[in-house]
């Protein structure tokens, strides 16, 4: 792989333009770019995340912003965030010792001909209380570290961030810890005063043009791919990765392709991780064609594989951006696994969007349509529906979406193969064997104050013994591990169902910097157990996306 973008970066250094940094995932401009795609008379590309600021200040050019005070907040939200790109720089009056805070969006910058910096701290402060049906315990979050970007002679951009941190998380949360030895969202980490966790956080990137409609970037972070609140394809909620992206824009067309390392299986206990030696690696090939088949659908293609085994051999064959990975991998055995499938979002009367995907683990026409529950019938679908200014009430937003995954899908014969990246799973947070529908409602009744309310309702089957129900993606599907080739149906193993709700309101003191309150209730009930608890937490944070722990 370094081979490969070593020749890249000296093949398209002649061709070098002008490139920007990325918008964090989870930002609040997601929210905005959402609703503005949804209003403007065509839509345009928003499945591949992180987006680049660039392509938002396009989206502000396109006026698709209405007139109400929020709209007009967001328009000046994104214009701050988008500065490099504006005609117009909002000021202010009075920096701070006539150096910092000379711009909102920034704590120091600069700002010459062939060369623009924006530092900015990270902070995220967090205390609560959890009342578990089993005990009652502080919780909170200790986040501190630094944000950098900025572009060199208009050629090409970087970022940085770094961010040391502790943590202890909710009951429910710590479990997934104990379970797979990942912290959701975070890496390697190791226990804090017994009951938390203590990790550092590291992300960073260069991104250019390899031509007027292709650009490049190389860092070490990872990506959102989907129109909803979950992703089956690529999520992010694992470990962020090194990886090569490439982006091409062009006609009605945009085709991504993303090339990553991935972390095969993590070793360690309650105090943490192993810190002896490197991880077993294994490696992510993935592409991804979005077109634009009318001014208000776009329709996805997608395919991805993991490979790999204990020697950490990279095959040069999955390097071809173009190739069909499920001929190559059949070519070479079918040793691999290929994941495949669609996705679309329509956009109707400027007010809703429909949304879905559709992922095919591996798929037999005559035992798909069967009622003989072949473990083979491996898929998952999404659809989800967005619905702006509910019945004509400015900023009153609505959505729903649904999410049902067949036992088995994403899982392999062994953690080199299975879909999943330092032991957390790579699409959905839930792995498989299950469904689970989404509601959501939030409301801003002032530009900078916003109200959310959540609700999840999940069924899934959960692992009973040594044996391999479908849920688990790091569990080997082997036949010695499996119940049986036929009859597996749908939540088999511990039927387990799940009902969730969390209510947050967030005011917006300063530029990107917010004060949060979460109400979260939760009950997980089955024939083997149930849990039950309430969580009550205020949040200050400065320069950090809000994170969903809805699982």
């Amino acid at each position: 792989m370094r081979y490969t973008i070593s020749v890249l970066l000296t093949l398209s250094i002649s061709y070098l333009g002008a490139q920007s940094t990325d918008i964090p995932l989870n930002a609040p401009a997601y929210h905005i770019l959402d609703e503005w795609d949804v209003k403007a008379e065509k839509s345009v590309f928003t499945t591949i995340k992180p987006i680049s600021r660039r392509y938002f200040a396009e989206s502000i050019e396109a006026g698709a912003a209405g007139s109400s005070r929020a709209d007009v907040w967001d328009k000046v939200y994104l214009q701050r965030e988008t500065r490099a790109y504006q005609d117009s720089v909002e000021e202010n009056e009075k920096p701070l010792f006539g150096r910092f805070f000379q711009y909102p969006a920034d704590v120091f910058s600069v700002g010459q001909e062939d060369f623009d910096l924006h530092v900015n701290p990270v902070v995220v402060l967090g205390l609560g209380r959890e009342t578990d049906s089993r005990f009652d315990k502080p919780i909170f979050e200790n986040y501190r570290g630094l944000e950098l970007r900025g572009t060199v002679d208009n050629k090409v951009s970087f970022y940085t961030l770094l961010t040391e941190n502790q943590a202890r998380y909710p009951n429910y949360v710590q479990q997934v810890t104990d379970s797979t030895l990942a912290v959701p969202y975070e890496g390697f980490w190791k226990a804090y005063n017994n009951t938390g966790v203590d990790f550092l956080r590291a992300q960073a990137y260069i991104d250019f043009n390899v031509s007027k409609h292709i650009s490049a970037q190389f860092g070490y972070g990872k990506h959102f791919i989907g129109d909803g609140r979950r992703s089956l394809i690529l999520s992010d909620v694992g470990n962020n990765y090194p990886y090569l992206r490439i982006n091409t824009r062009v006609w009605k067309v945009q085709y991504t392709n993303i090339f990553a390392q991935l972390i095969a299986e993590t070793t360690g206990g309650t105090y943490g991780l192993d810190g002896i030696g490197s991880f077993s690696k294994k490696y992510l090939a993935s592409h991804h064609l979005s077109i634009n088949a009318a001014p208000n659908l776009t329709v996805g293609l997608f395919e991805s594989v993991i490979y790999g085994d204990s020697s950490g051999t990279l095959k040069i064959d999955y390097l071809n951006p173009l190739i069909f990975y499920r001929a190559l991998e059949q070519q070479d055995g079918s040793s691999d696994n290929v994941l495949l499938g669609l996705d679309f979002k329509w956009n109707l009367w400027q007010c809703i969007s429909l949304y879905g995907q559709l992922v095919v683990d591996e798929l037999i026409l005559g035992e798909a349509f069967s009622k003989s529950g072949w473990w083979g019938n491996k898929q998952g679908f999404q659809l989800g529906a967005k619905y702006f200014d509910v019945f004509g009430i400015e900023n009153l937003n609505g959505q729903v979406e649904l999410n049902r995954v067949r036992p088995y899908v994403y899982g392999h014969e062994t953690n080199f193969t299975s879909y999943s990246h330092y032991n957390m799973a790579l699409a959905h947070p839930l792995g498989a064997n299950f469904q689970e529908v989404l509601f959501s409602l939030n409301f801003r009744p002032l530009p900078k104050l916003k109200v959310q309310g959540d609700l999840l309702t999940a069924r899934y089957g959960d692992d009973q013994g040594n044996l391999n129900y479908g849920r688990d993606v790091l569990k080997t599907y082997l036949p010695a591990n499996r119940p049986g080739d036929y009859d597996n149906q749908m939540y088999q193993g511990v039927d387990t169902r799940l009902l969730m709700g969390q209510a947050k309101v967030s005011y917006q003191i300063y530029h990107n910097m917010l004060l949060d309150l979460d109400l979260i209730w939760r009950r997980e009930t089955s024939d083997m157990d149930k849990q039950e608890t309430t969580i009550v937490a205020t949040t200050f944070r400065w320069n950090f996306p809000s994170r969903s722990y809805l699982f």
